[in-house]
């Protein structure tokens, strides 16, 4: 098992595609991001934190707004999902 790259839990981790896969056929999304290999560009990370950002940012607003980790860190919502996480697996142990 590797961290998952947001909360840094060691578990058992999914590939988000920074510009969701949903978007990759937008004719407009492909010209911006025209020097990007949309299907490798991503990140790892644990379920929870994979739900928790398909839960609170439509498809759209990733790709255009959220289509990196630290932009996804700087989320409100999301970020203080993670530092909750964190938080609770710390006192866990």
């Amino acid at each position: 098992m590797s961290s998952c790259e947001l909360c840094h839990r060691d578990k058992a981790l999914t590939f988000h595609h920074l510009i969701p896969k949903k978007n990759h056929k937008i004719k407009y999304i492909r010209k911006r991001f025209a020097s990007i290999d949309l299907n490798k560009h991503g990140i790892k990370v644990c379920k929870d934190c994979h739900k928790m950002i398909h839960k609170l940012i439509p498809h759209k607003t990733l790709a255009l707004e959220y289509n990196s980790k630290n932009k996804l860190l700087m989320h409100p919502e999301l970020n203080k999902f993670v530092n909750w996480v964190r938080f609770q697996s710390k006192n866990i142990k």
